[in-house]
């Protein structure tokens, strides 16, 4: 059975106008690959003709892993395990090597829930690799948001 852990941003990241910025990356364990089931994204704009956000979820190599604030994996459900992956948000240096695997646009008023249907996750099946979640902004909102990952 699967363990669940929820990484989020710990309150606002600033997104800057136009600049692609990492807020969330959840790096696979050598030994469990694993896999996104949920995640949520909101923002703060006021202005309700803004354009959308860009919503990206990317693989990511790690082979430039990019500079960010360490983060505290809380486990959520299933059997209690040790998380074997890590966790990092709010990059103020980006990932290199990103891929994008889905794409949104997202109004800056609002915020979106994803939730993916069983056996068809975006996954991450090699140790010491990430998925990641990336936001590019036309004008400065902050967001918030986590992602809730299955190892295993």
């Amino acid at each position: 059975m699967s363990s669940r852990y929820t990484v989020e941003t710990n309150g606002d990241i600033a997104l800057t106008a136009a600049t692609a910025k990492t807020v969330l990356s959840y790096i696979a364990g050598s030994n469990a690959p694993m896999r996104v089931i949920e995640m949520e994204l909101g923002f703060d704009g006021v202005n309700t003709t803004g354009e959308p956000v860009t919503v990206e979820l990317c693989k990511s190599t790690e082979a430039g892993a990019g500079t960010a604030t360490s983060h505290t994996i809380l486990q959520s459900g299933g059997p209690t395990r040790t998380a074997q992956g890590t966790a990092k948000r709010n990059f103020t240096a980006e990932p290199t090597v990103l891929t994008v695997i889905k794409r949104w646009l997202v109004h800056p008023q609002t915020g979106r829930t994803w939730q993916f249907p069983l056996g068809r996750e975006p996954e991450q099946n090699t140790g010491a690799q990430a998925l990641v979640l990336r936001c590019t902004a036309p004008a400065n909102v902050n967001c918030q948001g986590y992602m809730e990952v299955e190892e295993g």
